[in-house]
């Protein structure tokens, strides 16, 4: 899919405080003991450190940060036509983008939902892309997430090698105003594999977990592969933009071991650490925030010149995949990227 003059013109991060991985899991249902588990797993994943949230809920870190890129963009609430916000399991909120609204949207500013679980901070992302482009006379979207992983609920993602990390992430987007234009987009999708985050029956709430969560993603690694590459060569062709053209690529946070698999092969030719999971590494894996926290980083490095290409290459369970080709359309150190940190 291509795009017509929609851009980026804000972003936002708010990332609670860092801290060391851990190398044991923490207990909860189904974890096991410590005594049985390979303990090099997270340093060959290369998880380094994790953000953890000890009072913030999911939806107001998205909140915190949906403020700062309305901040950033100097879009004002009143022009918000749309609010997609995706979450993942927010068991505070039952309706996260109805609390959004109300304390980032305007009167007239619909919210909905996006799920696709780590897949959806790059859907929400072209669901308002095609509000904006259903609706010449909106004026802008804002897009948010929110991620919190209770360590009674996810202790046990340390054995299959990542670290869950919680943060809210945000971008605007804006018809032409922005300092970045969405080039293009792709999707695939493999729901073959949609049994592997289906509860298996009996079992609820901590104890509620998929096969997927116990056997990580090895057993349908080529399946991840194949997906993988489809999506990113699409969406290269339809822009007709060359691997050697793209300057930076935002992959999701899932550990080094899963990104050098699923890159392997691709017309990229790139290895995780030549993404931006040097960053997402000390974050830990933040669901649906990843590809929005790597891209608020990427975009305040003041490295960014115009022209410049940036990649997406997002997927989450279920299996869904999104692929985003951004271009820089303002170098990053001309554009407005004041203001205060991620971590504030």
């Amino acid at each position: 899919m291509l795009w017509q003059e929609i851009t980026i013109a804000g972003t936002g991060a708010w990332v609670p405080p860092i801290r060391p991985a851990e190398q044991e899991p923490q207990g909860g249902p189904g974890t096991r003991q410590p005594s049985t588990r390979q303990p090099s797993t997270l340093a060959l994943n290369g998880f380094t450190s994790a953000a953890v949230s000890t009072d913030d809920t999911a939806t107001r870190m998205a909140a915190r940060a949906g403020l700062k890129a309305l901040r950033h963009a100097d879009v004002p609430s009143a022009d918000l036509s749309l609010l997609v916000h995706a979450g993942f399991q927010d068991g505070d909120h039952y309706t996260p983008a109805a609390y959004l609204t109300r304390v980032l949207g305007g009167k007239d500013t619909a919210g909905i939902e996006v799920g696709a679980a780590s897949d959806g901070g790059a859907a929400a992302l072209v669901a308002a892309a095609e509000h904006l482009t259903a609706r010449p006379a909106a004026k802008a979207a804002l897009v948010t997430t929110g991620a919190r992983f209770p360590d009674e609920r996810w202790g046990y993602s340390k054995e299959l090698g990542y670290v869950a990390g919680d943060a809210g992430a945000a971008a605007v987007l804006t018809r032409g105003t922005g300092f970045a234009r969405l080039v293009a987009t792709a999707h695939a999708t493999e729901p073959q594999l949609e049994a592997q985050t289906r509860a298996r029956e009996g079992y609820t709430g901590a104890a509620r977990r998929f096969p997927v969560e116990e056997t990580g993603f090895m057993p349908h690694i080529e399946v991840l592969q194949r997906a993988t590459h489809r999506c990113i060569r699409t969406v290269l062709d339809e822009a007709a933009v060359k691997p050697a053209d793209i300057s930076h690529v935002v992959p999701i946070a899932i550990g080094s071991v899963v990104l050098d698999l699923l890159l392997s092969g691709s017309p990229l030719g790139l290895r995780a650490d030549d993404t931006s999971w040097t960053y997402g590494r000390h974050l830990g894996h933040a669901g649906p925030s990843d590809v929005l926290l790597a891209l608020d980083r990427t975009f305040r490095s003041g490295t960014l010149r115009a022209g410049d290409r940036v990649l997406v290459v997002s997927f989450g369970v279920g299996f869904r995949w999104t692929t985003v080709l951004i271009e820089i359309t303002r170098d990053s150190a001309t554009a407005a990227f004041a203001g205060g940190s991620e971590t504030e």
